[in-house]
């Protein structure tokens, strides 16, 4: 089989491929579901990011200052969710990079140059991520998940740091990580079809 034919098939294959799992609009029982960790994370992160969006959508209708600090304060809430499963995903992803045979490896493959890349990608986030991870978390303790004990002219300040502006370099940095992030070899996936079957699409693939 040539080249051409070969990716003649896998784009027919993605065509009619199965749906993936989502817990709002598929939940089909013979859709793809997460099968390792890796791939877990990453659907967590790609479900949240799509309710940051559809916030931000419902937000932009409003013209009320209030109703827009108050959607985006949970927009907030959310992003540290994403952060929190980010670093969950860079840990497995720098595993599977160093190789360290003291621990035990998930599958996948990550080839030097994706590793050079997602150093580099992942550089930017952490830096962007520095200036505003401490507001992410007292916003989110304080007047967001949390209501914490702080003085009047604390959750003042809080408020008055609801603006995207604030927090734009990392909205902007985050979707150009995950898309790098979702092309890697280190995600498994399973499928029970209608006649009882079970499918497997495994990680590790790539290596050769």
């Amino acid at each position: 089989m040539d080249k051409d034919e070969f990716e003649r098939l896998i784009k027919e294959a993605e065509k009619n491929a199965p749906p993936m799992f989502h817990p709002i609009h598929e939940r089909d029982e013979g859709a793809w579901v997460p099968s390792n960790e890796a791939g877990s994370i990453a659907s967590i992160i790609s479900h949240t990011w799509e309710d940051i969006h559809c916030l931000f959508k419902i937000r932009r209708k409003s013209k009320i200052d209030y109703e827009k600090k108050l959607l985006f304060k949970y927009i907030v809430i959310e992003l540290r969710s994403v952060i929190e499963q980010l670093e969950k995903l860079q840990s497995i992803i720098f595993t599977v990079i160093k190789g360290n045979a003291k621990e035990a490896l998930p599958n996948g493959y990550i080839s030097e140059n994706e590793a050079e890349e997602i150093k580099v990608l992942f550089k930017k986030y952490h830096s962007v991520k520095k200036d505003v991870e401490n507001d992410i978390i007292d916003i989110r303790n304080n007047i967001g998940a949390h209501r914490g004990d702080r003085p009047w002219v604390n959750i003042m300040e809080l408020w008055d740091k609801l603006d995207p502006e604030i927090f734009k370099p990392l909205i902007i940095v985050i979707p150009e990580l995950f898309e790098l992030i979702t092309k890697l070899d280190i995600y498994d996936w399973t499928r029970i079809p209608e006649d009882g079957s079970i499918e497997i699409c495994c990680s590790g693939l790539n290596k050769t």
